[in-house]
């Protein structure tokens, strides 16, 4: 299922550009001072009434964030023309170098959220957690808990696409995030032997 995007609409400041919010919403960035972004590349994700679009930087725009909305939050409500990031220039060597990351990570095997909730890694506070990084993942296992409407929901790995067995390469969220639906839950590695 394809999620909806959002060209990010620019407003030039003293100094840096500002990518603007293009709806009131919920923003959720997926990058953080210092990040170099480049066009094309998904800053976030904005949603609205339990709807997440991504956001998109636009062609001709590139730059090093050099404040980003919110701070360290990881959602954040905005209202329409909101500056979510300032860029500041940025080299052209390091734009380039960061869009092949990009898309290096954008085409790796990830775990999406089901729905949008709190994430917990363990199934209480004095247990261990059900997956961490290194961990070999099969289909059908456990791999967290997501709080909707104080209702616990166990996530499963399983899905269209996804491999009989991996090996987590990140837990996205931490303990207690919130998350929205499409958001990664895990990065997956291929599983090296059985």
């Amino acid at each position: 299922m394809s999620r909806a995007s959002h060209l990010l609409r620019v407003r030039e400041g003293e100094g840096a550009r500002e990518l603007l919010a293009p709806t009131v919403g919920v923003f959720t960035p997926r990058v953080g001072e210092g990040d170099l972004v480049s066009p094309g590349q998904t800053i976030g994700v904005i949603e609205v009434l339990g709807v997440a679009s991504d956001l998109v930087v636009p062609d001709g725009v590139a730059g090093r964030v050099s404040e980003r909305m919110g701070g360290r939050l990881t959602r954040v409500p905005v209202q329409y023309g909101d500056a979510l990031i300032a860029l500041s220039s940025a080299e052209l060597g390091d734009v380039a170098a960061t869009r092949s990351a990009v898309d290096a990570v954008s085409s790796a095997l990830t775990f999406p959220s089901p729905m949008s909730g709190r994430y917990y890694s363990r199934p209480s506070p004095n247990e261990p957690v059900f997956v961490s990084k290194g961990d070999t993942v099969s289909r059908g296992q456990t791999i967290g808990l997501l709080e909707v409407m104080k209702t616990f929901n166990r996530l499963v790995y399983q899905g269209d696409g996804l491999p009989e067995r991996v090996t987590v390469a990140e837990v996205v969220p931490a303990d207690g995030d919130d998350v929205v639906r499409g958001e990664p839950i895990l990065r997956l590695a291929p599983h090296d032997g059985d």
